[in-house]
């Protein structure tokens, strides 16, 4: 006679004294058991399939699950439902402890309850340009059991990776320069076994990861990084033959993770930046120098050529030519501009 608890309980408990779970084989032997999150003194076991079809057993304790998740704190309040047997004679399911089927993928579960052994493996380096791929189980899994402040903290990591200020964009795109120097140096193009497009955030999985999640705020900055961007330079073709472009310090994107509105805010975007970036040039050549300004003039000629003559191709990014203008008042000011129109430039309003 085996026990099963189901998750969905939480969400409709008319159903629990008329559904039975379908029965599991648990004559593996201790096959099947997580490496890492099977612990001896666990007092439930969780279990969920892989992607090659096999059940996973995760060992863990009810009170810390309980601690963090009110749905799962629900779902253990539950009278175990029964498929054979009396209230008297009842047997645990699993190596001597409440086996609980969970409707999740085991790699979803994993890195859901890794968090909770193991805090500091959640605190990923600072752009890393994995981090989106990395936390979206962990992040559906705590929406879906309202792990508020497990939410949080991710949403907090990842928009430390995307700006929401201008004054964060300059902060990071210095720390960028200061990272691209390091690679330079070297003939390889790597820095600790790394390429710079390693070290630096990704925007194609964050946009995913926040418009699938919910997290509007990191959405300009990955949209703007993204446009300055070739879509031929792809991640995982560029990884194929790393010493072609990732040498050189190229910067890529996961373009198969966009799907067909992400690619449409980009066009969007792309033919905008490039309007804007054309208006730009006629705002500030159209005014006279103030007398005795030195550099003014070849600013200007610089400037201007790059604004007409390579704007509406180029992959160049505008907020960086004009913080190095020596124009600095009126370029300032157009920056601001640009930065504060990027969520109607991509259409994310």
């Amino acid at each position: 006679m085996n026990i099963r608890y189901r998750p969905s309980d939480v969400y409709d408990r008319e159903e629990r004294h008329h559904t039975a779970v379908p029965p599991y084989s648990d004559g593996d032997g201790g096959d099947g058991h997580h490496p890492t999150l099977y612990f001896n003194d666990g007092n439930v076991v969780l279990s969920a399939l892989a992607q090659d079809g096999l059940r996973q057993h995760f060992r863990i304790h009810q009170s810390i699950l309980c601690r963090h998740s009110p749905v799962l704190a629900d779902m253990f309040m539950l009278p175990p439902l029964m498929t054979s047997g009396s209230k008297d004679e009842i047997e645990e399911a699993y190596d001597g402890v409440p086996h609980v089927q969970m409707p999740d993928s085991a790699e979803d579960l994993a890195s859901f309850l890794g968090v909770f052994y193991d805090p500091l493996g959640t605190a990923y380096k600072r752009f890393d340009p994995n981090t989106p791929v990395l936390v979206e189980g962990t992040l559906k899994l705590a929406m879906k059991y309202e792990c508020d402040a497990l939410r949080a903290r991710i949403v907090e990591n990842l928009e430390a990776d995307w700006p929401q200020t201008l004054a964060q964009w300059d902060a990071r795109r210095s720390e960028s320069i200061l990272v691209r120097s390091e690679h330079s140096m070297q003939l390889t193009g790597k820095v600790n076994g790394l390429y710079l497009d390693d070290r630096l955030p990704e925007p194609a999985s964050a946009i995913r990861i926040a418009s699938d999640y919910y997290i509007p705020s990191i959405l300009p900055a990955a949209f703007y990084q993204l446009a300055l961007l070739s879509t031929d330079a792809d991640w995982d073709a560029y990884r194929a033959n790393p010493g072609k472009h990732l040498r050189f310090g190229a910067r890529t994107a996961r373009w198969r993770l966009l799907d067909k509105r992400d690619l449409m805010r980009l066009v969007h975007g792309q033919k905008l930046l490039a309007a804007h970036t054309r208006a730009i040039g006629t705002d500030i050549f159209g005014l006279r120098c103030q007398r005795g300004v030195k550099g003014c003039s070849k600013s200007r000629s610089d400037c201007w050529k790059y604004f007409q003559e390579n704007a509406p191709i180029s992959m160049d990014d505008p907020l960086d030519i004009l913080y190095d203008s020596d124009i600095a008042v009126m370029a300032e000011k157009k920056r601001r501009e640009l930065w504060r129109s990027l969520p109607a430039v991509f259409n994310l309003q």
